[in-house]
C-alpha cells in the first residue's frame, strides 16, 4: 500500500553514494521524508504494534542514529505522520469557491479534493483513520483536536457563505462537529473494509451526506439535559 505521493518530486527518494552535492537541508528533508513514509506503509501493512524502528530505518534506508536524530521514540516519529497529512487535508479542504454556488456542489468539490488526497496517500491515510486507535491516548488528543480544528473552520466558513447567501445559515462549532464526525466515521468504514485506493469513487455519497447534515436546523433540536433522568423515565413507562 505505497503512497502515490507522499512527498514533494524534487526530494530524492534515496541519497546517491559518496560525494553528491546535495545541500544538508535536502539530505535531512529526504531522510525525514523516507522514515514517514515508511512508518505510514509499515503501519499500513502490519499495523502500529507490530512495527519495529528497526523496520523504519530499514525501509527508510537511513541508520538507526539518523532516526533519533528526528524523533525520541516510535510513537512521536507516527505523530508526525499524522500531522504531514493533518496539513494535506488543510489544504485539500481550504479551496476558493464561487460565492454564488450551491450548498451541494460546494460540499462536492470540498469532498472530491479531501478524498482526492487521501486517495493519493493511501497508507497514511489507513494510518490515521484505521490505526491511530492502537497508538494512544496522546496520539488520539491529537487527532481530536485536528477534528476540533477543522470544525472551527468549517463554522467560521459557514458564516462567511451565509453572509453572501440569504437562503445559507452559519452553523456553530457543535453542529460542524456532528458534520466532521459523519463523514469521518464514513471515510473510516470505507478505508477499514475497501482501503484507501477507491475513495473518490464515493464522492457524491459524501457530498450527500454532508449537505443533509449541514440543513439540520439544530435550534429545533431538544438538548437532553439529565439523560440519566430520561432512561428512567423512559423505563418507568414501559413499566
Amino acid at each position: 500500500m505505497k503512497n502515490k505521493a507522499q512527498t514533494n518530486p524534487e526530494i530524492p527518494k534515496s541519497l546517491p553514494r559518496g560525494r553528491h552535492g546535495l545541500s544538508r537541508e535536502l539530505v535531512r528533508t529526504s531522510q525525514r521524508s523516507r522514515l514517514l513514509d515508511a512508518m505510514a506503509d509499515l503501519t499500513a501493512e502490519k499495523g502500529y504494534a507490530a512495527v519495529t524502528i528497526g523496520d523504519i530505518v530499514s525501509r527508510g534506508g537511513v541508520a538507526k542514529r539518523t532516526f533519533y536524530e528526528y524523533f525520541t521514540d516510535k510513537e512521536a516519529c507516527f505523530m508526525a505522520a499524522g500531522e504531514y497529512l493533518a496539513a494535506k487535508v488543510s489544504e485539500a479542504i481550504v479551496i476558493p469557491h464561487d460565492p454564488d454556488m450551491n450548498l451541494y456542489y460546494r460540499a462536492e468539490a470540498t469532498i472530491r479534493s479531501l478524498l482526492q488526497t487521501l486517495q493519493n496517500h493511501p497508507s497514511y491515510a489507513r494510518t490515521s483513520f484505521v490505526e491511530i486507535w492502537a497508538v494512544g491516548p496522546k496520539a488520539i488528543n491529537r487527532r481530536l483536536e485536528v477534528v476540533r480544528q477543522l470544525a472551527q473552520l468549517l463554522a467560521s466558513l459557514s458564516v462567511d457563505v451565509s453572509r453572501r447567501q440569504s437562503a445559507a445559515s452559519a452553523i456553530s462549532e457543535i453542529h460542524a462537529l456532528a458534520v466532521i464526525s459523519a463523514i469521518e466515521g464514513q471515510i473510516f468504514r470505507v478505508i477499514y473494509f475497501d482501503g484507501a485506493n477507491n475513495l473518490t469513487d464515493h464522492v457524491e455519497t459524501f457530498a450527500q451526506l454532508a449537505t443533509g447534515f449541514l440543513k439540520v436546523d439544530m435550534s429545533r433540536l431538544n438538548p437532553v439535559s439529565n439523560p440519566v433522568a430520561l432512561h428512567q423515565a423512559e423505563d418507568t413507562q414501559d413499566s
